[in-house]
């Protein structure tokens, strides 16, 4: 009974490391502390290397992962122009500046919309990865309408949210009518919080 029980208590132990190391090798990989997953998604921000290095604005970079057992599609935003423009507003960030005043940031692109609009559809099969920049030139703080709000010298904290909508059959374009079929991941994630600084400049 007791070689039993030792047996089942290593077992368990096992089970806790394979469920660990995932989330482990990301937190070495990024030093980053990652969420935990929302029904097999999980949302990372980190802070991206400029070209140079000795930029002043600081560029980021969010990665989803599927963490889960199953493979998910998500709806990440809006195409137009048959794909030619991207625009991942699916996602959206929270600033805090170090007053803890925080805004909420959204896309500010596409101004107008004229001609098709196709969902951004992306696949993201079991353990794989999808990460895409972000550049805070880019949002605006539509609440507050501050759509040319800059960063001042000081430190910040940065959240980024993502919610995954389904397709509906009324809002997919007449030839292409059964990607409303797909199983979308559906509900909210949100990312691990991320402090950085924003020097003086001289």
């Amino acid at each position: 009974m007791k070689f039993q029980k030792r047996i089942l208590k290593i077992l368990l132990l096992v089970g806790i490391l394979i469920f660990l190391l995932p989330n482990l090798a990301t937190a070495r990989k990024t030093g980053l502390t990652p969420s935990e997953p929302v029904s097999g998604l999980q949302m990372i921000i980190s802070r991206a290397e400029t070209e140079d290095g000795l930029s002043n604005i600081p560029k980021f970079r969010v990665e989803l992962r599927n963490t889960g057992e199953n493979d998910l599609i998500l709806n990440l935003g809006i195409m137009l122009a048959n794909g030619r423009k991207q625009y991942p507003n699916a996602i959206v960030l929270v600033l805090t500046d170090q007053d803890r005043k925080s805004r909420r940031l959204e896309l500010r692109d596409p101004a107008a919309i004229g001609g098709r609009m196709d969902p951004l559809i992306v696949p993201l099969p079991v353990g794989s990865s999808y990460s895409l920049p972000v550049d805070l030139d880019k949002y605006w703080a539509a609440a507050s309408r501050e759509i040319e709000y800059k960063l001042n010298p000081g430190s910040y904290s940065l959240v980024a949210e993502f919610t995954g909508r389904a397709v509906s059959r009324q809002s997919a374009n007449l030839d292409v009518k059964g990607i409303a079929l797909m199983p979308y991941w559906e509900g909210t994630v949100t990312s691990n919080q991320l402090s950085f600084e924003t020097p003086a400049t001289h």
